[in-house]
């Protein structure tokens, strides 16, 4: 996961920069008329999400109509960020692009795909008041975005990282394992550390199995392996122990599953003496 800094968007602002060009008048006084409700669920928001307690913000939920069958204030909320701000050519569409350029095209959620996507980190579906709050749409990749879906935690141990809010890259977290003959292969795992709570030890397996970070992780192996191979092909054990290593230590940044694969391999015996000659699969 790729920490990324808190927008500097205004929630108000940013609510009021989409609805500036809604049409007739009458439909744009009704939008307004919610500002101050818009306004005060973004500064709960953002109470909640830096103290990773997204799931007590329950009576937001369905909010501002409930379970008023015959009100619009939900379609209208869900409608300024599909209409006023997702939409190209739309009054909040600039916001939308400062908001996704931020991840300088990473996602940060699984810190491989493309970032194309603002992702709802609570859903627009339930929580309506937060459909455009700047602090609640990350970066993220299409697979990303629909990996997590609709959902929203039910309890702390259950949201995933929040790249505005979440930082865990003082610790190696993630890593690989190499397994040897009769069936080579490399897996990715989390290894929490032991200054984290229980707590965020529990969100960051959330987080890595929400986004399936092991699969996508290990579909890269075998490209990756395959070029190596004819890399290090006739050197002597030494200087492909040395290039392992600082591989390992050079590869993206510590988390990377590039720096977790290199890793595992310059730990491995076996791979850095005839391993490396494996016919991987690509």
């Amino acid at each position: 996961m790729k920490p990324l800094p808190l927008p500097a968007l205004d929630a108000r602002t940013t609510y009021a920069s989409c609805i500036s060009k809604t049409r007739p008048a009458k439909a744009k006084a009704r939008l307004k008329e919610l500002e101050d409700q818009v306004a005060a669920a973004a500064a709960d928001y953002e109470k909640a999400a830096a103290a990773a307690a997204l799931h007590t913000l329950g009576h937001l939920e369905n909010q501002p109509d409930g379970d008023d069958e015959n009100a619009t204030s939900n379609k209208a909320l869900i409608s300024c960020y599909t209409s006023r701000m997702a939409r190209k050519g739309s009054a909040g569409r600039s916001l939308y692009n400062q908001l996704l350029q931020a991840a300088k095209d990473l996602c940060p959620l699984c810190g491989h795909g493309y970032a194309n996507t603002l992702d709802h980190q609570l859903p627009k579906s339930s929580y309506p008041l937060l459909a455009i709050t700047p602090a609640n749409l990350v970066p993220a990749c299409l697979t990303c975005n629909h990996a997590k879906g609709e959902n929203a935690p039910a309890s702390a141990e259950e949201q995933t990282l929040h790249p505005y809010f979440d930082d865990i890259t003082d610790h190696v977290w993630l890593a690989a394992r190499l397994t040897e003959p009769p069936e080579p292969g490399v897996s990715f795992y989390v290894t929490p550390s032991p200054g984290w709570t229980p707590t965020l030890t529990a969100r960051v397996q959330q987080h890595f199995a929400t986004f399936k970070l092991g699969k996508l992780y290990a579909a890269q192996v075998g490209t990756e392996l395959g070029a190596l191979n004819d890399y290090l092909r006739d050197k002597p054990y030494r200087a492909i122990a040395d290039e392992l290593q600082h591989r390992a230590a050079s590869y993206g940044t510590r988390n990377s599953w590039q720096a977790a694969l290199y890793r595992a391999l310059a730990a491995s015996p076996w791979y850095v003496s005839s391993g490396y000659l494996n016919e991987w699969d690509t």
